[in-house]
């Protein structure tokens, strides 16, 4: 454990940024030409943090800008042939924080982009709109290549205040939150120990998968896939509810919690669910995805499917499946969006919402993971998160095989788990 006195991290600042910027991008072969001047990334990446520490009426600021000159888009904008649909402002605009404000509210964060370039004056301006639709949220999520991709230039993105991240194209490259540069992200999701908490649900979906293979299909689906498929819908859940900036708490207990009453000890629901088959939707689902990807992949004369094979099949049944698991996504939620806690079992069966945490215990102190195995950790005051953390923290430590993973309204999120025997959380920062 390492104590807080210990951790005197110098804040990154634009001038930082942009040198390891460059670095990790010429690491990763992306096109050097497509990288501007440093003093150039300097100040788009300085303009961004400021713009994001504004505020637009009651609303923070997010968006996107991608550094491209319009000969890029020359032949698009002339006979509209792009995905992307490109718009051309009649005047730049000046690239200041305080237009990137006003533009934000019109280039949605989700949809759209501002365009910049570097005038034949050399001050930066922005040019245009490019429209991307919100394909690529889902790309980053696990799903399949957006039908509009972009060019591999850079893309600065202002999440939250003084949340920046760098793209090249929609490949992270970097990002830096209030100050810190984060190099690799910090994504729980890509832990050994989370995985390891949902084996069972897996092997279970894998041996009824044996039988279908057994039956005739002559393949397989491969042991990550359903893991993939269920991180896919979770973080499409998670960005769901921070885009709705009401914050809320997903609960995963243990698959025989309901055996043991573990619900009804812990919980007052707003609504429980009657336990019956309805209740198992994403196993039907999951079954159902996975059996006809088995069918397409031994047309295919595959021995296994993996999850990239599978993202590259056309077809009706697993466009409608797909469609089904993004509906059950937005279903989920919607139940977060209620006040309390949604709870779900490892199977993700569903058990009931806006669950109130019951339980008097006391938590003094929490572990916050320094990697994604917490082998180092820091301990924190527990009094010093908001009640939804808190309550997170009690429920973990009186059940210390229950998974929480809380929404705060500013979007943060924190993964709340016991692991190497400290009660212990993980920020989400993908």
């Amino acid at each position: 454990m390492i104590s807080t006195m210990d951790l005197h991290k110098v804040s990154a600042y634009p001038i930082d940024i942009a040198t390891a910027l460059r670095e990790r991008w010429i690491s990763r072969d992306h096109p050097l030409d497509a990288l501007p001047d440093h003093n150039v990334v300097v100040t788009l990446l300085d303009t961004m943090y400021q713009a994001s520490l504004l505020r637009e009426e009651k609303s923070a600021v997010q968006c996107r800008i991608v550094f491209v000159s319009q000969d890029v888009f020359q032949r698009e904008a002339a006979d509209g042939s792009s995905p992307l649909h490109v718009l051309r402002f009649d005047e730049p605009a000046p690239y200041t924080a305080h237009n990137l404000r006003k533009l934000a509210a019109a280039a949605g964060y989700y949809r759209a982009l501002l365009a910049v370039y570097r005038d034949p004056s050399g001050q930066l301006s922005v040019w245009g709109m490019i429209v991307t639709g919100t394909e690529w949220v889902n790309h980053l999520e696990g799903g399949r290549l957006p039908a509009a991709p972009l060019p591999d230039k850079l893309v600065i993105q202002a999440l939250s205040p003084g949340h920046i991240v760098a793209t090249c194209g929609y490949t992270r490259i970097l990002e830096s939150n209030t100050g810190q540069l984060l190099k690799d992200g910090f994504d729980p999701f890509l832990s050994k120990w989370l995985p390891q908490r949902f084996v069972a649900i897996r092997e279970s979906l894998l041996d009824e998968m044996g039988d279908h293979a057994a039956q005739g299909t002559g393949c397989q689906v491969c042991d990550d896939f359903v893991k993939d498929l269920a991180q896919r819908l979770v973080r499409r859940v998670l960005r769901l509810v921070r885009m709705r900036g009401h914050g809320g708490m997903l609960v995963y207990l243990p698959e025989n919690a309901c055996d043991q009453g573990i619900p009804d000890e812990w919980f007052r629901f707003r609504v429980r669910f009657q336990p019956d088959d309805s209740t198992f939707r994403f196993r039907r689902l999951m079954l159902k995805l996975m059996k006809r990807a088995a069918e397409i992949g031994r047309v295919r004369g595959l021995a296994v499917v993996t999850l990239n094979d599978y993202l590259q099949m056309l077809d009706a049944d697993l466009a409608s499946i797909d469609e089904a698991l993004i509906e059950f996504s937005h279903l989920l939620a919607d139940l977060m969006n209620v006040d309390g806690s949604l709870v779900l079992d490892r199977s993700f069966r569903l058990i009931g919402f806006g669950g109130e945490i019951l339980g008097n215990s006391h938590v003094s102190s929490i572990h916050r993971a320094l990697d994604l195995e917490a082998a180092k950790t820091i301990s924190e005051r527990a009094d010093s998160s908001g009640t939804r953390h808190r309550s997170a923290y009690r429920l973990v430590n009186g059940i210390n095989d229950a998974i929480a993973v809380v929404v705060s309204q500013d979007g943060d999120v924190r993964f709340v788990a016991c692991l190497n025997q400290k009660l212990t959380y993980w920020p989400y920062l993908p």
